[in-house]
C-alpha cells in the first residue's frame, strides 16, 4: 500500500512500486488467460486404425511411426520399425532408408540397415532434420548416431558419431567416429546445423562439418536422483528451437535439460523424487511439477514453450521457455493424474469434445484428447502425437467423427482465433 505523507500526497516511490506490482499482476492474468484460451485443432495423419499400405496416400497408408521431424522444404521423415519413411508435400509416404531389417550398414540408403530401439532402455530412438536436408537418427542399437543425406542426386546413409571406444571427459573433442556413447541416445540439431547429442552420462555437441565432437558436460545434479552414485539420465529424445537451444527429456529420473548455443547445460523443469505424495503435485512452477515418465519433447521454434509427453501420463504437458510461471497440462483440463490405460473400456469410442470442460471420466466420455506420445513437430511448428496401439482404444473428435489414424497432426491456434 502507498504511504501518505500528512494525508495529503502519495510518496512518489510507494506510486511507482504500486505500479510496478500492478503491471506484474495484470501480465501474469494476461499469460494465463492465454493459455486456458489456446486452442488445438486435430487431424488425421498416417497408421490407419484398419491397417493399410506401406506406401501412398499418407493419409491411408498403414504402420505407426514412432518418431518425426520435418525439413524448411515440407518433407516429413518418420521412424517405422527399421525404416525410415519420407512424406513428400505432396502427402505421399514411401520408404526412404533402411531394409526393414535389423543391423548395421552404410552406403545406399535402401540397402542401409539401423537397429532402432533395439538393445537400448525403453526401446528409445529420434529423429532431427538439419537445415541442409539431412536426418540424423539416434541409432540407440548400434550405439551410433547416423545421418541420411543426398549426393550425386542419391540418398546415402553414414555414420556421423559414435562406434569407437574413446570415452571423452567434460571439455575433450575427439573426431567424431573415435567416441563411445553409454546407453540411451538422443539427438538434436539447431538451425545454424550443430548436432546435439546426448546419453546416459552428459552432452556432446559437434562441429557443423561433422569433424569434432566435444563433451559438453555431465548431467546437473539436481536431475539426478541424490541417493545414487553415478547418476545418470535415461535421455528420451531431443529438441531444438531457433536461437539454438537444444532441450532433451529423460525418463526415470524425470527431467528436461537445456542447453544454450554457449554450451551450458541447464535443469530447467522435472521434480526429482521417488516421493508418491510428490508425485501427485501436478502442474506448477516448472522445477516443482512432476513429469511421470516422459517419453518425448517437443519445443516451439521461438522457444517459448516446452512440450513433454508420454509414459504414464496420456497429455501433453507445457512448460514456459522462460521458466517462469507454471507449467500447464494441455488436452485433459489439468486432471493430468487421472488418466486411464483404457478409458474406453467399455462404453465404446473416446469423444474428444475441444470446446468442452470438465473432469476426464475415465472409463466413459472424454472431454480431451488423449495422446501416449509426441513423434515430434515439423518445420510449421506442428505436432504430431500418437496412441500406444496396445492402449485398446479409439477416439471420435465431437461433429467431424472418428479419428481414423493412430498418429494424429495437432495445430495450435493463438487465443482468439481458430484452430
Amino acid at each position: 500500500m502507498p504511504v501518505f505523507r500528512d494525508a495529503a500526497l502519495p510518496d512518489p516511490l510507494s506510486i511507482r512500486l504500486a505500479l510496478t506490482l500492478l503491471l506484474i499482476a495484470l501480465s501474469a492474468a494476461v499469460s494465463a488467460s492465454g493459455w486456458q484460451a489456446e486452442r488445438w485443432g486435430v487431424a488425421d495423419f498416417t497408421g490407419v486404425l484398419g491397417g493399410g499400405p506401406d506406401g501412398g496416400p499418407v493419409e491411408q497408408a498403414g504402420g505407426t511411426p514412432t518418431m518425426l521431424c520435418g525439413d524448411q522444404a515440407g518433407n516429413l521423415y518418420l521412424a517405422y520399425g527399421q525404416f525410415i519413411d519420407i512424406v513428400t508435400p505432396d502427402g505421399m509416404r514411401s520408404h526412404l532408408a533402411g531394409t526393414g531389417e535389423p543391423g548395421f550398414r552404410d552406403g545406399a540408403a535402401h540397402q542401409a540397415e539401423f537397429r532402432l530401439g533395439l538393445v537400448v532402455k525403453y526401446r528409445v530412438h529420434n529423429l532431427a532434420c538439419g537445415p541442409d536436408g539431412a536426418v540424423y537418427v539416434a541409432d540407440g542399437g548400434n550405439r551410433r548416431i547416423r545421418r541420411i543425406h543426398q549426393a550425386n542426386g542419391q540418398w546415402r546413409v553414414d555414420t556421423w558419431a559414435g562406434g569407437g571406444k574413446r570415452r571423452l571427459g567434460p571439455g575433450e573433442s575427439a573426431p567424431p567416429n573415435t567416441v563411445a556413447f553409454n546407453g540411451t541416445l538422443a539427438v538434436a540439431v539447431t538451425p545454424q546445423g550443430e548436432v546435439t547429442l546426448a546419453d546416459d552420462y552428459g552432452a556432446y555437441r559437434m562441429t557443423a562439418d561433422g569433424r569434432e565432437i566435444r563433451y559438453l558436460a555431465r548431467w546437473p545434479a539436481s536431475a539426478l536422483y541424490s541417493d545414487v552414485k553415478s547418476g545418470s539420465l535415461n535421455v528420451m529424445m531431443g529438441d531444438a528451437d531457433r536461437a539454438g537451444n537444444v532441450y532433451f527429456v529423460s525418463r526415470t529420473p524425470d527431467a528436461v535439460i537445456k542447453i544454450t548455443p554457449a554450451g551450458k547445460v541447464q535443469h530447467v523443469a522435472g521434480l526429482i523424487t521417488r516421493d508418491k505424495a510428490q508425485k501427485l503435485a501436478g502442474d506448477g512452477p516448472p522445477l516443482q511439477a512432476f513429469f511421470n515418465t516422459p517419453d518425448s519433447v517437443a519445443v516451439e521454434s521461438d522457444g517459448s514453450a516446452i512440450y513433454v509427453c508420454g509414459g504414464d501420463e496420456y497429455n501433453i504437458r507445457r512448460i514456459p521457455g522462460d521458466g517462469a510461471g507454471e507449467t500447464a497440462t494441455l488436452m485433459q483440463n489439468g486432471q493430468w493424474y487421472r488418466a486411464s490405460v483404457h478409458p474406453n473400456k467399455s462404453r465404446g469410442p473416446a469423444v474428444v469434445k475441444p470446446a468442452a470442460k470438465g473432469k476426464l471420466k475415465p472409463d466413459g466420455d472424454l472431454t480431451i484428447l488423449v495422446v501416449s506420445h509426441l513423434l515430434g513437430r515439423d518445420a510449421q511448428g506442428n505436432l504430431y502425437g500418437m496412441l500406444n496401439r496396445w492402449s485398446g482404444m479409439t477416439q471420435v473428435v465431437e461433429g467431424e467423427g472418428l479419428l481414423g489414424t493412430r498418429v494424429f497432426r495437432l495445430q495450435r491456434s493463438v487465443p482468439g482465433g481458430g484452430p
